[in-house]
């Protein structure tokens, strides 16, 4: 791989993503087998997907500090958020909204990682690396995604949801642990944009989009397979139980991403 601390990214990258996916399959597997009920398995994807759509919220805090150390803390809070989940579901406490709310902050930190790995990419190889190095990071992340899918529903039927969530928050140990070894010196950031500028900025964002007949079109479109897709996810959890289980719930997250990666290559090339 191209150099020693772009090794490390990705494979703080894997482990993280790994992290990510146990702990997605694990609660909602466990918020059926709490409520028995496909509204709340909505609720807690909502939880999960909600945290992308508000990204765009952090782009200025992101270019303001030391994205190695944004990385870390993001990583260290879904440790602590994971930690938190494993107390709830060894003391059997039965309040869903609490494992929702827990979940959405965990998937928050989690969606954050992306954008700061992204902007450390080109901080860590030469700009002729940069195709690369960002199909390494690709792979690293739906690589693991497909597989730790499967894993996970596998692990469940063996070790139950605590057993699951125990191995997670191992997992976030060795990404917090690997990220600390990224050795990168930083340009000093030289920031005059105050708050209120970034938030115009945003909005003209907004404005070209309502104005452009074509961005238009292709956000509408982008809404509605999302909402789809939101949706499968929900039926995917109630499909696994129909046919026989946690296995079978994670060889169908498992065979979406599996899609989802074929189709990107696809569209890619």
């Amino acid at each position: 791989m191209i150099n020693a601390n772009f090794r490390k990214l990705v494979l703080g990258r894997a482990v993280g993503n790994a992290g990510d996916s146990i702990y997605m399959i694990a609660m909602n597997w466990f918020i059926l087998q709490l409520t028995n009920s496909a509204l709340w398995i909505g609720i807690m994807n909502v939880a999960i997907v909600l945290p992308g759509v508000l990204l765009f919220l952090f782009g200025d805090s992101i270019d303001r500090h030391s994205k190695r150390r944004l990385l870390v803390a993001v990583e260290f809070s879904q440790l602590v958020i994971v930690v938190m989940l494993i107390g709830l579901v060894a003391l059997h406490i039965k309040l869903p909204g609490i494992y929702v709310g827990l979940v959405f902050v965990a998937a928050l930190f989690g969606s954050l990682a992306y954008p700061i790995q992204d902007t450390l990419v080109p901080l860590l190889v030469e700009p002729d690396q940069l195709v690369q190095a960002q199909a390494d990071m690709s792979i690293a992340y739906k690589g693991t995604d497909y597989v730790f899918n499967a894993l996970s529903g596998f692990l469940i039927s063996l070790c139950s949801v605590l057993g699951v969530l125990i191995m997670d928050a191992a997992t976030f140990v060795v990404t917090v642990a690997t990220f600390r070894r990224i050795k990168l010196a930083e340009p000093r950031q030289q920031h005059t944009r105050e708050k209120s500028l970034y938030l115009n900025q945003i909005l003209v964002g907004f404005k070209i989009i309502s104005t452009d007949p074509l961005l238009r079109l292709l956000t509408f479109a982008s809404v509605v397979m999302n909402f789809f897709f939101g949706g499968l996810n929900t039926y995917v959890v109630l499909f696994g139980r129909h046919f026989g289980g946690s296995i079978y719930y994670g060889i169908l997250e498992s065979m979406s991403a599996v899609g989802i990666l074929l189709g990107m290559t696809v569209v890619y090339r």
